[in-house]
């Protein structure tokens, strides 16, 4: 049940554990801090760096930290963006959905990203035309791919591939939702133009005479704390929804940046005032580097818990994710722990069908830590966090 994620070599930096025991000094910081920069890159648009110079919440998600550098994660812990069918930039595990991720790149790289071995490494391969033409043929082959998720690295960064992109899904009829998730709009808002928006909203076509003919076009937006909601973020936000597009919003929770009540409170009322729907509440994954960010998936439900005596619209569904998809923790969750290998799983009966997700996937065999369960679904094993700090 074990898999090789953790490894204990004298010549490899610290794991956490250790640092419990020794701290290290400010020139092993230092060390360990350029090793870091030297694997993955970093880098911020000049307006983002204007922010962080101004909320050290920003700061902490955007600037490298020697802790990245402890021996700790994966380097793939969701297979979004892999190679499904041969087909480079599709990924399927649910039955109704088909992501497709044009490329890796950013215009700002956050530390916590679950891409990281990708983006931040800087794989620079992008769908070529024939990658996309063979995976919108998969699209249309399937009538229950009635939602395409378009992601990356950013779509937004690159409006003229997007383009290309809805074209050629909007003409595929049983794909009736669009999606784009996207952090773009908070690294450079004034590229959201009435242009770009007018873009988005030209393959917006719901019936008002046929319920179930149309299709939508959305936005997921990635923020994280109240201090991303500047003037030019809302502007932005607010050129989208002119244009009749929806727009969701979608939070990672991270350590001492969102994981108090106040500040997530804070947030979610900010969504709402804005007409941002309050969409996903993620568990930051157990990515390379990612270990000063995780917070326990317990802490998530507390801080909910603390939320919920007001309105119900505050309410994001609270999710963890495993490579055979979302895992929803819901009001009262009792969690099934189990040690693996010294560390805290939760282990938990997915509501995946094992023969689906091998046959969406492409795959021969499950992931790592999951198994077939009696009933044929998949039980997984995720690796909790912890809410100690790190030093």
């Amino acid at each position: 049940m074990s898999e090789a994620m953790y490894r204990l070599d004298p010549d490899l930096p610290p794991t956490p554990e250790e640092l419990q025991n020794r701290p290290l000094t400010p020139a092993e910081q230092i060390s360990l801090r350029r090793q870091v920069t030297h694997q993955f890159r970093g880098g911020v648009t000049p307006y983002l760096s204007s922010l962080i110079k101004s909320s050290e919440a920003v700061r902490k998600q955007f600037v490298p930290d020697y802790l990245e550098g402890l021996t700790f994660g994966r380097a793939a812990p969701f297979e979004e963006g892999k190679e499904n069918n041969g087909i480079y930039g599709l990924e399927r595990v649910y039955a109704d959905r088909a992501v497709l991720t044009p490329y890796f790149d950013c215009a700002a790289y956050c530390r916590y990203c679950f891409k990281k071995t990708r983006t931040l490494a800087g794989d620079g391969r992008v769908m070529t035309e024939n990658d996309i033409q063979r995976a919108l043929a998969f699209i249309a082959a399937d009538r229950r791919l009635d939602t395409v998720l378009i992601t990356g690295g950013d779509p937004l960064a690159r409006p003229a591939m997007l383009e290309g992109i809805l074209d050629g899904v909007s003409r595929i009829e049983h794909v009736t939702k669009i999606r784009i998730g996207t952090r773009h709009i908070l690294f450079d808002p004034a590229q959201v133009t009435d242009a770009l928006c007018s873009l988005l909203a030209r393959y917006n076509g719901v019936s008002v005479t046929d319920r179930w003919r149309g299709r939508s076009v959305s936005v997921g937006v990635s923020l994280n704390h109240p201090d991303e909601l500047t003037p030019e973020v809302v502007a932005a936000l607010q050129r989208i929804m002119r244009a009749g597009i929806s727009i969701r919003g979608q939070v990672v929770l991270l350590k001492g940046i969102n994981d108090d009540a106040g500040t997530l409170g804070e947030l979610l009322n900010r969504f709402v005032m804005l007409a941002i729907v309050p969409y996903y509440l993620f568990h930051c994954m157990d990515v390379l580097g990612t270990y000063h960010f995780r917070t326990s998936v317990q802490k998530g439900a507390d801080i909910l818990a603390a939320l919920a005596a007001r309105s119900g619209v505050y309410a994001p569904t609270y999710v963890y994710v495993t490579p055979v998809g979302k895992h929803r923790v819901g009001p009262g969750t009792s969690f099934d722990y189990r040690t693996i290998d010294g560390r805290r799983y939760i282990r938990a009966v997915s509501p995946y069908q094992a023969a689906d997700f091998l046959a969406f996937s492409g795959r021969d065999r499950l992931p790592p830590l999951h198994e077939r369960g009696p009933d044929g679904r998949i039980v997984s094993h995720y690796l909790d966090g912890n809410d100690d700090a790190v030093a």
